[in-house]
């Protein structure tokens, strides 16, 4: 019986030594966690929060279901493995330069005043370098911030830009490039003319890949970052916005392949995938303009078939719609700052509410329940009818 007691207070030493050990561990994570949030390092989203909540129900399971030592090596290195995925931390900005295209307004404006804060040397590609949004920018911004008339479906001015690039540049070569010009509209694929089908490929798709190729060798040469701007609409079809998905998917391939070729030359390509925000393409006067090409774009048998009430319904609820979209367009301008700067940058970056949820579970769903949750999303009321079904 003597025995017997001496071994049970032994256990009940080692449950208080391993207790301490495993609480140890736990506040030395915690405060690892702590120290990024603290300096925005660390952001809670889907992932990160899905990640802290299956570590902290691990240690109870570690240490009463696998005990000793080995539930401790476990636990820790769970918590390592946790840690590693987390936002990592960023690269000194100081004096790196970085051409992000789209900047009238939107991503492309807010990511460029906030990379000119962090000292980073910005070159901003306007559609319109006189217009409204590049006036702000030379108002707001510093000397390191530099406006440039860049249409991304115009060769001539992605030369005069890279050339531009080339002076400023010197030998310090190009640390990033941000393709953020895109276009929207709405349109059945059925009334969606050849014309509006190549408007919105030749910028959503063919402007990025004839920018990148223009500036991919000062990019390799400081083995830098290329980040592209997608869509959760890349990946999830979705009623109306054929040509853009086709665009945005088409642009995700072009980004993944992008990504293993420039794996030897030290080059990083992040891919962002934001969900719906209010930018400049949901304004009222880019909506009007949109509908105006869509529908005078349309042969005469098209218009009968659908309808002038149909398309004006359709945007006039979508510009309804688009106040309920957030107007704060932080999540995305963390991720674009985290492609570019990002000591470990993610290759895919969705963002928005439930962004991470959908493009994890999407694929996975049988193609009637993907269709289903696609129209339940769908920006149009499912009454609305083209004029030759009502």
């Amino acid at each position: 019986m003597e025995v017997d007691f001496q071994s049970d207070e032994l256990s009940k030493d080692d449950i208080i030594f391993y207790s301490v050990l495993y609480s140890s561990v736990t506040v030395a994570f915690a405060m690892a966690v702590l120290s990024k949030f603290l300096t925005n390092e660390f952001r809670f989203g889907f992932r990160s929060i899905l990640s802290l909540v299956a570590l902290f129900l691990g240690e109870p399971l570690c240490q009463f279901l696998v005990k000793g030592p080995s539930g401790l090596i476990l636990f820790t290195c769970c918590c390592l493995l946790i840690y590693s995925i987390l936002p990592a931390s960023h690269l000194p900005a100081d004096n790196k330069w970085v051409l992000i295209t789209g900047c009238d307004s939107g991503f492309g404006h807010a990511l460029s005043l906030k990379l000119d804060s962090l000292g980073m040397q910005v070159i901003a590609g306007c559609l319109e370098v006189n217009g409204p949004g590049a006036v702000t920018l030379r108002n707001k911004g510093s000397q390191r911030l530099h406006t440039v008339q860049l249409d991304v479906t115009n060769a001539k001015e992605i030369e005069a830009v890279t050339e531009y690039i080339k002076v400023m540049v010197k030998d310090e070569g190009l640390w990033g490039l941000v393709n953020n010009a895109g276009v929207w509209c709405f349109a059945d694929l059925g009334m969606t003319s050849e014309k509006v089908f190549r408007k919105v490929m030749e910028v959503n798709l063919f402007g990025a890949v004839r920018v990148t190729q223009a500036v991919l060798p000062m990019i390799k040469q400081c083995k830098g970052r290329v980040v592209n701007v997608s869509s959760l609409l890349g990946r999830v079809s979705m009623e109306g916005c054929g040509a853009y998905s086709m665009s945005k998917h088409a642009l995700v391939a072009y980004s993944n392949t992008l990504r293993m070729e420039m794996t030897k030359w030290g080059v990083h390509v992040s891919l962002v995938e934001p969900t719906g925000f209010l930018t400049g393409n949901m304004q009222e006067h880019m909506l009007r303009r949109t509908k105006e090409e869509v529908w005078s774009s349309l042969d005469e048998e098209s218009q009968k078939v659908y309808g002038k009430p149909y398309i004006d319904s359709a945007y006039t609820h979508i510009l309804m719609s688009a106040q309920r979209y957030p107007k704060d367009l932080t999540p995305v301008i963390r991720c674009l700052r985290s492609g570019l700067l990002s000591i470990r940058p993610r290759e895919r970056y969705p963002c928005g509410t439930g962004a991470e949820l959908l493009i994890c579970l999407y694929p996975l769903l049988p193609v009637w329940v993907g269709d289903w949750v696609s129209s339940s999303i769908n920006i149009l009321p499912r009454q609305l009818r083209p004029q030759s079904l009502s």
